[in-house]
């Protein structure tokens, strides 16, 4: 019984001497103020940042197969079929195993919102562009090749340094061991889950090509001959007098519920007025 405790005495420093290690080690996007408030463990880093390193140079980088590269573009389309068209394009985009994002109709057009195979986004320009007169085309192409491999590294750093404390989590015995490492695990879990939806976010883009696509209707042609002359202005008066007429009668519909009351005191006070008057005559 002696001698395991002599040996849990011994190996109790090295594991919270490790634990606390793990603990001050912060991953890149940690707030830089939390490591400011614990000068005490100043010393610890520099053997925790010597060990990165070592472990560094142990474990090869995620090997990327080439460069990943965000591919965007967009086209302004004229069509005289508005519905129509944008059902053509919504076709297009499913048949070349892409898919709609979004669609915003308004009156005289519609803006499609494509997510596309990367590699048929020029195809799939040209095979819009056909439908209808193109007023604007345009296309972006952003390299995120170091985004990826940067992401993907810390993803493997964060699996390792998992599985370390999965291990310490084994080896401890004491309940407020148990309770640091647990604590310090899942924070490294949450970070590992971030890591790994930031880099399928990554993959999707790039997989996937944003296409936005605005279709409109073409300016309808000006110049009809009932626009001017004669027949216009005959036209335009009957619709100034058919106007006022209807402004007329609701002015007099909104003042006679009002005149209907005031006529019956005013008719009251005119004939008693009228007869005093006719007493005044027969009296002289």
């Amino acid at each position: 019984m002696r001698e395991r405790k002599g040996t849990w005495r011994l190996r109790r420093p090295a594991v919270a001497l490790l634990v606390g290690v793990l603990a001050a080690g912060c991953s890149a996007g940690q707030d830089v103020s939390s490591q400011a408030g614990q000068p005490a463990i100043a010393p610890d880093r520099a053997t925790e940042s010597d060990s990165k390193g070592l472990h560094a140079q142990r474990q090869p980088n995620p090997a990327v197969p080439e460069r990943q590269v965000v591919r965007t573009a967009e086209l302004g389309l004229e069509a005289a079929d508005v519905t129509g068209t944008a059902a053509r394009v919504r076709g297009m985009a499913e048949a070349a195993g892409g898919h709609l994002a979004q669609e915003d109709s308004y009156r005289g057009g519609t803006d499609l919102v494509l997510r596309v195979p990367s590699e048929r986004l020029d195809r799939m320009l040209d095979e819009i562009a056909g439908l209808g007169e193109v007023t604007a085309r345009s296309q972006r192409a952003e390299d995120v090749t170091d985004q990826v491999v940067d992401t993907r590294s810390r993803i493997e750093s964060q699996r390792a340094s998992v599985q370390r404390l999965r291990a310490l989590m084994d080896q401890a015995t004491s309940v407020a061991d148990i309770v640091r490492i647990e604590s310090e695990l899942s924070s490294r879990e949450s970070e590992l889950d971030a890591l790994l939806r930031r880099d399928a976010a990554l993959s999707g883009q790039v997989e996937l090509a944003t296409l936005d696509v605005r279709i409109s209707a073409p300016p309808s042609v000006a110049g009809d001959d009932g626009d001017t002359g004669f027949l216009a202005g005959l036209a335009g008066g009957w619709n100034a007098l058919t106007a006022f007429g209807a402004f007329a009668l609701t002015a007099l519909g909104a003042v006679l519920p009002f005149a209907v009351v005031l006529a019956v005191p005013a008719t009251a006070g005119w004939l008693l007025l009228r007869r005093r008057r006719l007493l005044r005559r027969s009296e002289l």
